[in-house]
């Protein structure tokens, strides 16, 4: 096996180029099986995946298996560079949100016809399987998922007499009032209010709370509407009485929650190992973090989040099909549909799994359990779909840091993202 790690090379429109060029784009298929991540090349997995590679090596000693990492904030831009220039690529690591772009390609597998549709869903949620979908095609296998979704400082909640969760915006609200009595110095919920690319996510899932949306499947701008006025408004009253705070941003959440001056805040399944490492109590703190789906504005609506978690595709071969005996698959399924892989990722490194053999040996661990369960019901980020995604996050995060910091009102806030949101969705909507 040989692992190499390729510096970075600035590409200015290399996806354009390689959209245009996408005839043209193939994958090597040979006796060299070509991976491509960066979770391989990060501290806290490196042993982790290293000894997952090997044991793939060992039981397939008629492949080469060729481990090729990058940053992840160096992933995107060279993925295309390697299509572009028809580099060895079998199997890459892709996060989630950036799947519409490459299935754009037209280069990515349909991993249906590899596992069979039936097999993967007997194997995993059809909920996870979700965050791997394009266009009813299965384009990429979920290794590790989760959501963007909430967490509760049990402790907190405790102290102000809140004994569970609450689980409908009324009961959201009833909490953070209380615990703001109890502790008036506490931020109770820390909400998202600065930068745009935490600020934007924030916002679709009270939006989506409250029943909208910012965009319909064909790209149609769809956020002027009252759902969307309710749920800012939400967002802002929170800020106005003191529930919320202005200025937090992921980091400042997960050090308020860990010096229990925060009750709820959103991160990713990660938040407990933040909480761990910020508290200085390491695993002790695990009795204070608490996995929790958002409320629901009324009861019996499906509790919001944002999908997240790492995917695993397969590149089309320069001839012929894959099959699930193809060394690619059978490297993609040693990685994500394997039990004993999948356990060790999650001992190790806390990514939770997504096989439900998996999920059922990790039972007993209830936030796992819960986060994974809350996460069946997430939905993308709705700017992620288009290649303009950073522009259009710039635009919603600031009209609603605009409202947040009382700017402008919510309804103007509204009116002012989708008037800016129109001109920027005709660049990229289909014609």
């Amino acid at each position: 096996m040989t692992i190499r790690t390729r510096g970075w090379k600035r590409f200015a429109g290399a996806l354009a180029c390689a959209l245009i060029m996408q005839p043209g784009l193939v994958a090597a298929q040979a006796t060299t099986l070509t991976y491509v991540g960066w979770s391989q090349d990060e501290a806290a997995s490196k042993p982790t995946l290293t000894a997952m590679f090997e044991g793939f090596q060992k039981a397939n000693p008629g492949v080469k298996l060729d481990v090729i990492g990058y940053p992840w904030a160096q992933m995107q831009q060279n993925l295309v560079l390697r299509l572009r220039s028809n580099q060895p690529l079998s199997v890459a690591q892709m996060q989630e949100r950036w799947l519409p772009t490459f299935a754009a390609l037209d280069n990515l597998v349909d991993l249906n016809d590899v596992y069979g549709k039936a097999n993967l869903e007997q194997q995993i949620n059809p909920g996870l399987l979700r965050l791997g979908q394009i266009g009813g095609k299965q384009l990429g296998l979920p290794w590790t998922a989760g959501s963007i979704g909430m967490v509760a400082n049990l402790k907190v909640l405790k102290d102000a007499g809140i004994a569970a969760p609450p689980t409908t915006v009324d009961e959201f609200v009833a909490a953070l009032r209380a615990i703001k009595k109890a502790q008036p110095q506490s931020v109770p919920y820390a909400l998202m209010t600065k930068n745009n690319s935490s600020m934007s996510p924030e916002f679709q899932v009270w939006l989506w709370t409250f029943g909208g949306q910012l965009f319909d499947e064909r790209g149609n701008v769809k956020v002027a509407s009252p759902a969307a006025v309710k749920a800012l408004t939400f967002m802002t009253d929170l800020v106005r009485e003191n529930l919320a705070a202005k200025d937090i941003d992921r980091p400042d959440a997960r050090r308020l929650f860990a010096q229990f001056q925060t009750a709820f805040y959103n991160d990713a399944p990660l938040a407990r190992g933040f909480a761990r490492n910020n508290s200085g109590q390491g695993a002790a703190f695990d009795a204070n973090v608490g996995a929790m789906a958002t409320p629901v504005a009324k009861a019996g609506d499906a509790p919001q989040s944002l999908a997240w978690g790492h995917l695993l595709v397969l590149l089309k071969p320069a001839s012929g099909t894959l099959n699930a005996d193809s060394p690619a698959a059978k490297f993609a399924a040693h990685l994500a549909l394997n039990t004993a892989s999948e356990l060790a990722y999650f001992k190790d490194v806390g990514l939770f799994p997504v096989t439900n053999d998996a999920l059922a040996a990790v039972a007993a661990d209830p936030y796992a359990t819960n986060w994974s369960r809350n996460a069946r019901t997430s939905r993308r980020d709705e700017t992620s779909n288009w290649a303009n995604a950073a522009d259009l996050t710039t635009i919603v995060g600031e009209e609603v840091q605009g409202a947040l910091l009382g700017q402008k009102s919510p309804q103007a806030a509204i009116d002012a993202m989708a008037s800016r949101l129109e001109p920027r969705m005709r660049e990229v909507r289909p014609k």
